[in-house]
């Protein structure tokens, strides 16, 4: 009882508190920005873009020249006197010494007030190296000073890049300075890296099993035909072997590959390909656990990207071995310890691939989080061999939920309704007294039915897809709350419906019209939510697009079919009243007696119809299950 009434206690509190962070509108950073958000500056307030008009902050500094290990003063400020609660700051290389959207913080803040900033470090720096800054609690502010000593060696010219908080949802993530000129003059510039988008990069599957390992997907695609692709190809120079990529993706904003150690994400490399309107880029990142952290990308060279007939297509080269120095922050009230962690991903070993893709927030490089499941290799695959592998977009419980659901709702229980309505009398014999349309067999304690036995497997598959949902998932999905609230309630129907049946009253009682009605009309509403149920599951953005067309034709196409020989089967029962009234009128009742049983009923010339239409309904019905099956099974 006390294990029961603590269980209640932590439901309790935490439902509370979920309430609580759902109405408090600025408290989720109070005590700084994390780390990880150096290089980017966004916080994501639940998919909240940036503002898309211009800063009331400005970031003042005192020279507009420095020196080598000079120190100057940068102030961030209010144009207006708007306050702000939160900052994050940082030194970047302009594009004139860099040649390119660089992601090298430079520099380190040396003093700050200590009731208003803390000071962070992000990579490639050392701890101890202070080189961003951000803020120390949500209070206004108007203004704050901070002092930046410039690196010992000469980089170039630099700005300075800081994002403002002024609430939750009003925030600008990339405010900048003006250009601070070094007095040394330019730096040679880094070799360049990243080559506008050109007609030379173009993804081809030319080679893959021979001189190249391909990653595809759909199933058996070659070339244009593939939506998403990672081919890669051993590059031997000078004794060091590197390895080359090609990326595809159908995508509006990026495509991202993985290198991961299991099936899910958590502990993987990444490498994004980023193709919006007015950038173009590839960032190195990790995925510490479901989320993924930006990180300096040094060990990528020759990058390209483009985007060609609404797909990013990029390449890139990276050495077989690549180390991530992971940060991991620990957070207290008033500070933040961080623990540098070494990530080694040599890709002589072998690794699952991955693939995800999905926007970026609005006016940024910053990356929203995935909607569509990634792709995932079926085995793990070594890159320096040419193997060829094909992409699994749905987890095998997912399919398993989709197949076992579609079974259930649309073969076996439109069977055993039609089954029901229209074929007791051709099914009339008796077996051991009971109606063969009613009954498959007969147990020694337990009488199963055609009818309701289908209907109670109907139920316990139901019951079964949901366990295998939360027994894989562990949580309610957002995403999937419309499906998976009708999906409870269809199994809701369905039991009461079984409920309902087992008290049926005799055939002789009075209350048994009342029954059939009721019955008849919790067999329909079942049905429709199972439908319904099934085509928001094929429905659900989390579907690749494809795959979503495709089964909802099926659903609709199966469930038409199952209208339609109901529709067939009601006019075949019409008919067969309308002839056999006809017939009686016409026909002395004393004729019928003389006659006997060499009179044939009207209704029975029209039984091998039936059995015609029944058989082509079984038919129809497993040919759509097999075809629905094989889309969800080479998904």
């Amino acid at each position: 009882m006390e294990l029961l009434s603590d269980i209640r206690m932590d439901l309790t509190t935490r439902t509370l508190l979920l309430a609580l962070l759902a109405f408090r509108s600025f408290d989720c950073w109070p005590d700084g920005a994390p780390f990880k958000t150096c290089i980017n500056r966004f916080p994501k307030h639940h998919g909240q873009n940036q503002q898309q008009t211009p800063s009331p902050y400005v970031i003042r500094i005192n020279q507009t020249t420095y020196r080598p290990s000079q120190v100057l003063q940068v102030t961030l400020t209010s144009v207006n006197r708007t306050a702000f609660r939160g900052f994050q700051i940082g030194a970047r290389l302009s594009t004139s010494s860099s040649g390119e959207d660089n992601d090298v913080i430079v520099g380190e803040w040396i003093s700050h007030d200590e009731r208003t900033t803390r000071l962070q470090y992000w990579y490639p720096q050392k701890s101890g190296t202070k080189n961003c800054a951000t803020h120390l609690n949500n209070n206004d502010k108007e203004e704050i000073v901070l002092n930046w000593k410039a690196p010992s060696e000469n980089v170039g010219n630099i700005i300075f890049r800081s994002g403002f908080v002024m609430d939750f949802d009003t925030f600008w993530s990339d405010v900048q300075s003006d250009e601070i000129v070094s007095e040394l003059g330019s730096v040679s510039k880094p070799p360049v890296t990243f080559r506008p988008p050109s007609g030379e990069i173009r993804f081809s599957t030319s080679g893959c099993g021979r001189s190249k390992g391909c990653f595809l997907y759909p199933h058996n695609c070659i070339g244009d035909s593939c939506q998403f692709g990672v081919t890669y190809e051993a590059l031997r120079r000078n004794g060091s072997v590197s390895l080359r990529f090609e990326l595809i993706g159908r995508a509006d904003g990026y495509v991202s590959f993985a290198v991961s150690e299991d099936e899910h994400m958590g502990e993987d490399e990444t490498i994004t390909c980023i193709s919006t309107g007015s950038r173009n880029l590839i960032q190195h990142g990790y995925n510490p656990e479901r989320h993924n952290d930006q990180h300096h990308s040094v060990d990528l060279s020759d990058k390209i990207v483009a985007k060609i007939d609404g797909r990013i297509v990029c390449s890139f080269v990276r050495p077989v071995s690549a180390s991530l120095t992971y940060v991991q922050e620990n957070r207290n009230k008033n500070y933040a310890d961080v623990t540098d962690l070494l990530r080694t991903f040599d890709l002589a070993n072998h690794f699952y691939i991955q693939m995800a893709w999905g926007e970026v927030y609005k006016g940024s490089s910053v990356l929203k989080k995935h909607v569509e499941i990634p792709l995932v290799s079926p085995r793990k695959v070594n890159m320096l061999n040419n193997d060829v592998v094909f992409g699994v977009g749905l987890p095998a419980y997912l399919k398993a939920h989709a197949i076992l659901a579609y079974f259930a709702w649309i073969f076996l229980t439109g069977c055993a309704m039609i089954l029901a309505r229209h074929y007791r009398q051709i099914l009339s014999m008796k077996f051991l007294g009971i109606a063969l349309w009613f009954q498959v067999n007969t147990l020694p304690r337990y009488q199963i039915t055609l009818h309701r036995g289908s209907m109670f497997a109907a139920t316990v598959i139901t019951a079964v897809v949901i366990i295998i949902m939360f027994a894989s998932l562990g949580e309610w999905s957002v995403i999937a709350t419309n499906h998976a609230i009708l999906g409870l309630t269809t199994l809701a129907v369905s039991i009461v419906q079984i409920i309902f049946g087992v008290l049926r009253p005799g055939l002789d009682s009075g209350r048994r019209p009342l029954f059939n009605y009721f019955h008849r009309f919790l067999a329909v509403t079942s049905q429709t939510l199972a439908v319904a149920t099934l085509i928001l599951g094929a429905r659900l953005e989390l579907v690749p697009v494809d795959l979503r067309y495709s089964l909802t034709v099926i659903i609709v196409v199966s469930v038409a079919s199952l209208l339609l020989f109901e529709i067939l089967l009601e006019f075949v029962r019409l008919y067969v009243i309308i002839r056999t009234a006809a017939y009686t009128t016409r026909v002395d009742d004393s004729q019928l007696q003389m006659e006997g049983d060499k009179k044939t009923s009207p209704s029975v010339s029209m039984d091998p119809l039936k059995s015609f239409v029944l058989a082509v309904f079984a038919l129809t019905a497993f040919a759509s299950f097999i075809v629905f099956s094989a889309y969800v099974g080479i998904a």
